[in-house]
């Protein structure tokens, strides 16, 4: 065998490389299970307790709720998926087109029906004067902007539930992911994700100025937007560096042994960081669970009707526990997702491919021709 012909050495570890390449993973249960602890958490905001009755993670002195955890979990996701989604493309307008198409239309569609369905039902108000009140069409038009004041209310509605009478208390999130897709798509057409030292020096750069000079990152002008965009810049540098980084069990338990030994210190939250992205690449990888994706993907609408749902429920039964109040709510928000992904988004991501097929039309017919017939068969 010659110098050439000897394979290039690779890592002894299973890595996320590896994992991409076998096309069976495990995310649609990981965000599943993101949205449950989401859900479990708001259980603590919504239900009457003790002021000693906290969730699990916070009794045993994590330092992140539950809620924070899953939401984490889901940036972390995010950012490595979203970043191979660029690198398919490398398209502007087809990035921007399916990401549009994943987060838009299940939101939309969750603001109208809660504005003027839920809200209908559940307001103190006279019915018309709640449907001509100008804050009911202003929560969904406010909403629907991503920006930083976001509408949590609606007028008279679960006014006498036992804790707040917030509508919607996770979309705070979503303006947070169209940001950092932005933010992908800049880094992506000005090449900075076209070669990983150039990928990782562009992050590396951005995630100083948050650390030291947090007010002037662009599109994340508050600290919780920071920490949830440094999560999904995490997830970007996994991709990056995904044929050296190991999808292990042991990997997540040794960077779980670093957050105990560096408890309290200023190091904390960056190992808690590394051990969620740690955790979230052996659950996806690793895991041997049965392939959920032939039910659909209610992740994104179990996490958008998770909070509505667990305030019908506080409305109805006011003295449930937090954890009765998730329990109750958690199949309720499931059912909702199931009929969010099969009526809305599964049929809005079937239009992905519009923006090539544009451009195919747009062409003379003869280039368009040739370029069809050079696709891959099926």
């Amino acid at each position: 065998m010659t110098q050439a012909q000897v394979p290039a050495a690779r890592p002894r570890w299973f890595t996320l490389a590896d994992g991409l390449a076998r096309r069976r993973d495990n995310f649609l249960p990981l965000r599943f299970l993101a949205a449950a602890l989401v859900i479990y958490g708001h259980g603590y905001a919504l239900a009457v307790h003790a002021p000693q009755d906290v969730d699990l993670f916070t009794r045993l002195g994590w330092k992140n709720y539950s809620g924070a955890i899953g939401v984490d979990l889901f940036f972390v996701v995010s950012g490595f998926l979203v970043a191979g989604s660029w690198q398919r493309r490398r398209d502007l307008l087809a990035f921007a087109w399916a990401r549009a198409l994943r987060l838009l239309p299940a939101y939309a569609v969750c603001m109208v029906l809660s504005a003027f369905v839920l809200g209908a039902l559940y307001t103190r108000l006279p019915l018309a004067d709640y449907l001509r009140h100008p804050d009911t069409s202003g929560y969904v038009l406010k909403n629907l902007t991503f920006g930083t004041d976001l509408k949590w209310s609606l007028p008279g509605v679960f006014a006498g539930n036992p804790r707040r009478a917030t509508l919607n208390g996770s979309i705070w999130t979503l303006p947070v992911e169209a940001r950092m897709y932005l933010w992908l798509a800049a880094f992506g057409a000005l090449g900075l994700l076209s070669r990983r030292w150039l990928a990782t020096a562009a992050i590396a750069a951005l995630l100083l100025v948050g650390w030291r000079l947090p007010e002037h990152v662009p599109l994340l002008p508050i600290a919780s937007f920071l920490h949830l965009g440094a999560m999904f810049a995490l997830g970007v540098l996994c991709h990056a560096h995904r044929d050296r980084l190991p999808a292990s069990g042991l990997a997540a338990a040794a960077l779980a042994g670093a957050c105990w030994a560096l408890h309290g210190s200023a190091l904390y939250p960056v190992a808690f960081a590394l051990a969620e992205a740690a955790f979230t690449f052996w659950f996806a990888y690793r895991l041997p669970l049965p392939d959920l994706e032939r039910f659909g993907d209610a992740s994104y609408g179990l996490y958008l009707w998770g909070y509505p749902m667990q305030q019908v429920v506080a409305h109805h039964l006011p003295a449930l526990s937090p954890l009765a109040n998730a329990a109750l709510g958690l199949p309720l928000a499931a059912a909702l997702g199931f009929l969010s992904w099969h009526l809305i988004e599964k049929p809005a991501l079937a239009a992905k491919e519009w923006p090539q097929r544009l451009r195919l039309l747009r062409r003379p017919r003869g280039e368009a021709a040739q370029a069809t017939s050079a696709r891959p068969g099926p």
